[in-house]
């Protein structure tokens, strides 16, 4: 048997990734989200908001504790939150700190009880951090979405770093998985052009039928995953892999 630890399971990338998993004989998984949208005899629900980082690490021990004899276990830091789309000087302070709390504080914190759970394990470890382009290209209005992804990415190298290092026999990696279509998008696509000068992008993305549904991009990050002694390096992008 295989485990999936999964963020933001209910909806979206996440909510795909996880039944697509489901759908395989052999593969349990743990869905970690303030709602739930899954019902499976394989699938826990774990009911937390990442947002609740103060209370995070008093509970994240026990998440990962009793989960050994799987052959392979897997973090996928998926659940992200794009916060308002602000020039900076018109961003809202609490909005910044939440972009902060889910995208960045939540998953290094999970990586952190992930990686002391699991590091005298002989099972295959994999943690994937669900990375983006915008953490490494800058878009105007989306300081705090750009800042944090760029966090995820650099966490992700240290780690990878330390994994070395020490010998413990992870596999980390921050995978941008592209523009996928999900509710994000279609708040990027309602934002004013004073806000954010490349919305027309986004929009002709839509229209012009270029922009992949999830259960693409979620078979896409699997066959990653099943593949991914292929790739060199903590940093990665689902769109100059070849599937």
């Amino acid at each position: 048997m295989r485990k999936f630890f999964i963020t933001g399971s209910s909806k979206g990338l996440g909510q795909a990734i996880a039944e697509l998993l489901l759908a395989e004989p052999d593969v349990d998984v743990t869905g970690i989200s303030r709602t739930n949208s899954l019902e499976h005899t394989r699938y826990t629900h774990f009911p937390f908001d990442l947002d609740d980082v103060d209370n995070l690490p008093g509970i994240v021990d026990g998440l990962f504790r009793d989960n050994s004899g799987f052959e392979e276990v897997v973090l996928i830091n998926n659940a992200g939150y794009l916060g308002d789309i602000q020039y900076m000087g018109d961003l809202d302070h609490q909005e910044f700190i939440k972009v902060m709390n889910i995208n960045v504080t939540a998953p290094a914190i999970l990586m952190n009880a992930f990686i002391r759970n699991f590091r005298d394990s002989e099972d295959k470890k994999v943690i994937i951090n669900i990375g983006s382009g915008a953490g490494r290209h800058p878009y105007d209005g989306w300081s705090a979405y750009c800042s944090s992804k760029a966090a995820i990415d650099m966490i992700s190298e240290v780690a990878d770093v330390e994994n070395n290092i020490r010998g413990n026999n992870f596999r980390i990696v921050s995978l941008a998985p592209g523009p996928v279509d999900t509710g994000m998008q279609n708040i990027v696509r309602s934002t004013p052009v004073e806000n954010f000068s490349q919305v027309n992008k986004f929009i002709v993305l839509k229209e012009s039928g270029e922009l992949p549904a999830v259960q693409e991009t979620a078979k896409k990050i699997l066959s990653f995953i099943s593949r991914i002694h292929e790739f060199e390096g903590p940093v990665q992008d689902i769109r100059k892999i070849p599937v």
